[in-house]
């Protein structure tokens, strides 16, 4: 019986020493298939991601604010409010102007088609004026530019550069192909990193671009901190508000007002009682 269970013994040996033999060979396909993974610090995650994630979140918020602040107040054209004003009085005029008696009327109408719609005398030989540039505006739009995206901008960046150069911060959940290299691990020259790790510049980079989506169900649509928006009008110029042709608006409404037809219904007014009440009785 003991030399049983020393052969079993020894053959148990044996067998673990065959499986011994054959641990480093699956190690070793094991580690040839992990050769392009790397373990990634949690601490790199609470320090230079998250931090990053946070500081490009609030200078969005706090970009929304400052545009309120540096954005100049528009100035109204008096000559603009005054040729709306009429405008809407001609209009008022023609909707409820069988309220008033006929010569009430033709007083109105004869102020508008004979003063208030008179189109100016041109000289001979005199250039149209073209609508004058606002330079307010102008400035507005620098103080924008400089202050909402290129000083924070540059700061940002700066701060990135210096305080989180050469860390590999985040896996993309997908691969991609080489040419995207350049773009998603810039400040790192590792030729045999794969592609899909992301280094904190172009984290920083991707924020800049994709929290677009985030600021508008936050802030709004038309909130400042629009990188896009501001960039297209960094490009062309500051847009002012839309030029009006009061001349043909006034010439189109004299048209109108001269070919309205004038009833007024207060004289009929009993007989359209007596009807309504008879038919109501009725």
């Amino acid at each position: 019986g003991v030399k049983a269970v020393v052969i079993l013994l020894q053959a148990a040996v044996a067998v673990c020493g065959g499986a011994a033999a054959f641990q480093p060979f699956h190690a070793a396909h094991a580690e040839e298939q992990d050769t392009n993974k790397i373990m990634l610090d949690p601490a790199i995650r609470d320090w230079v991601l998250v931090p990053i994630l946070v500081v490009m979140f609030l200078q969005g918020v706090i970009r929304e604010y400052m545009s309120v602040l540096l954005k100049d107040p528009k100035k109204a054209d008096l000559k603009t409010l005054e040729s709306n004003a009429q405008l809407q009085r001609s209009k008022r005029l023609r909707a409820n102007g069988h309220h008033i008696p006929l010569d009430a009327y033709k007083m109105r109408k004869r102020y508008f088609v004979e003063k208030a719609f008179k189109p100016p005398e041109n000289k001979e030989n005199e250039m149209p004026q073209l609508p004058a540039q606002d330079p307010t505006a102008m400035m507005g739009m620098m103080k924008q530019s400089m202050g909402m995206m290129m000083i924070p901008n540059m700061l940002l960046m700066g701060w990135t550069s210096y305080f989180f150069s050469g860390f590999v911060i985040v896996r993309l959940p997908f691969s991609l192909t080489s040419r995207f290299k350049p773009m998603l691990q810039r400040g790192i020259q590792l030729q045999t990193l794969d592609v899909s790790y992301v280094s904190s510049l172009s984290w920083y980079f991707m924020l800049f671009m994709g929290f677009r989506g985030l600021f508008s169900v936050v802030l709004g649509q038309n909130s400042a901190a629009d990188q896009q928006k501001l960039m297209q009008q960094q490009v062309s110029g500051p847009s002012g508000p839309a030029v009006q042709n009061f001349a043909q608006q006034n010439e189109s409404e004299k048209t109108e007002l001269e070919i309205h037809h004038h009833e007024w219904i207060t004289p009929a007014a009993e007989d359209r009682f007596k009807q309504a009440t008879a038919a109501q009785r009725a």
